[in-house]
């Protein structure tokens, strides 16, 4: 019973959320009060994806942190994924930022834009995490911002993969696909409309840029966004096409209301049956299990393109503070705790995310999981290259969000030829460049 009334306590409602946007101020100097009476000091942290799942570790998460520092208390604030940069934003004008953030890397570039995260990089020397931590990840997480400075933790990582079921593609006399032909042909055969079950789900809706560019530059055999002339690979004829084949799915292999279809629908679909494969990170995978059992889900990973290159996309996930929090020591606590080796592996092992701790790593778990040893095995050839998305440019999230989920829309439709689609990205992610080479070199 006490730990449903601390996670009732902790899991404060959207509504709320809103609310404690504007009132922040006074918390902090209230919680500052506090710390100075000798009681706790009190943390707030906005999580950028709140889901049931994921409130829930998060909230375990907290639990075991708060009984290592009994002197620190963390108020976890989930916020609307659709929405949350507007509150972020909000808090950033009026000087009512909390404590501590749960950032994408791709909104990274905006939020130190306007000075708003505290950088890392120090505070990661001086306690060792440079050399505990993965080199790659904490490259990565640098490479999300455009002065090259660490405001994220490395605590994890995702891999896109392409989940299946194996009980149905058993029953249709289908192995595991091991080519691109393999995917089309296995989304063509397992498509049975009269029963309701389709072959692939597509992302239409809410979130679908990384599924889009996780399957159409792996099919081009293309791991960057602009060619060494500074042209948008989305120009590029290989990238063109396949851009159509995938779009080419929708109706064919995929459900009409995939036209709308976000992260939720895609996993409820694939656990009911009704869809036999769908692309998605490797973080699903607890969703799968628990909805299916580990022999009904299975995952691999982009197959090579006709080039020979295999491309596989990934990002690396973690915490950051803000530069205005009341309490920096605390949040950097908390950060920390995120990086070593108790809370890294319960929640990287809880999440299914591939751990940033290399001590993590070693552990049974990490290689007795499915979708992080194909992942794994993958980056491990000589022929991948890592996806890089240019998550530096200021626009990046407007480009694959707001701006062009309208057009992705109406070319699933056939109401704007993929052509079109694939120029107007093209146009969009170079007058990004430009903008951003002309700031940098001014």
């Amino acid at each position: 019973m006490q730990f449903v009334s601390q996670k009732r306590r902790r899991s404060i409602a959207v509504g709320a959320a809103l609310a404690l946007t504007l009132g922040l101020g006074a918390c902090a100097s209230a919680d500052e009060e506090a710390g100075a009476d000798g009681g706790p000091v009190t943390l707030t942290l906005w999580d950028t994806d709140a889901r049931t799942a994921r409130t829930e570790r998060l909230n375990k998460l907290i639990e075991m942190f708060e009984a290592e520092h009994p002197d620190i208390r963390i108020e976890y604030v989930g916020l609307p994924t659709d929405s949350y940069m507007e509150k972020i934003e909000t808090a950033i004008a009026t000087g009512t930022t909390p404590d501590l953030l749960t950032p994408k890397a791709s909104d990274l570039s905006a939020l130190v834009a306007q000075k708003a995260l505290a950088p890392l990089d120090d505070r990661m020397a001086a306690d060792g995490f440079d050399e505990s931590m993965s080199a790659s990840m904490i490259q990565s997480a640098k490479s999300a911002a455009a002065d090259g400075v660490l405001y994220l933790t490395p605590s994890s990582a995702l891999t896109d993969v392409i989940w299946y079921r194996p009980d149905l593609a058993d029953a249709a006399g289908l192995g595991a696909p091991k080519t691109w032909d393999d995917f089309y042909e296995a989304a063509e055969k397992l498509t049975q409309k009269d029963t309701g079950q389709f072959g692939y789900t597509i992302r239409g809706g809410t979130g679908y840029w990384s599924q889009f560019a996780g399957m159409v530059l792996p099919q081009a055999g293309v791991g960057a966004y602009f060619n060494e002339d500074g042209t948008s690979v989305f120009r590029n004829p290989e990238v063109v096409a396949a851009a159509k084949d995938y779009a080419g799915l929708y109706k064919t292999t995929t459900a009409q209301s995939d036209l709308t279809a976000d992260f939720k629908v895609m996993v409820a679909q694939f656990a009911a049956g009704s869809t036999a494969m769908l692309s998605h990170s490797i973080g699903s995978y607890p969703d799968h299990v628990a909805a299916l059992g580990e022999d009904k889900v299975a995952s691999v990973v982009a197959f090579p393109a006709d080039n020979g290159v295999r491309v596989q996309s990934s990002l690396v996930l973690g915490f950051a503070m803000f530069e205005k929090s009341q309490h920096p020591e605390e949040s950097w606590e908390f950060l920390k705790f995120m990086m070593e080796e108790e809370g890294n592996s319960y929640w990287a092992r809880e999440s299914g995310y591939i751990p940033g701790n290399n001590a993590v790593a070693t552990e049974a778990w990490v290689a007795d999981s499915q979708p992080i040893a194909v992942s794994q095995q993958a980056m491990a050839e000589s022929a991948t290259v890592p996806l890089e998305h240019p998550y530096y440019l200021p626009e990046f999230t407007a480009i694959t969000t707001t701006d062009s989920l309208p057009k992705w829309q109406m070319a699933l439709q056939g109401d704007l030829s993929v052509e079109e689609f694939c120029a107007e990205l093209a146009e969009a992610f170079e007058a990004s460049r430009e903008a951003f080479e002309a700031r940098t070199t001014n």
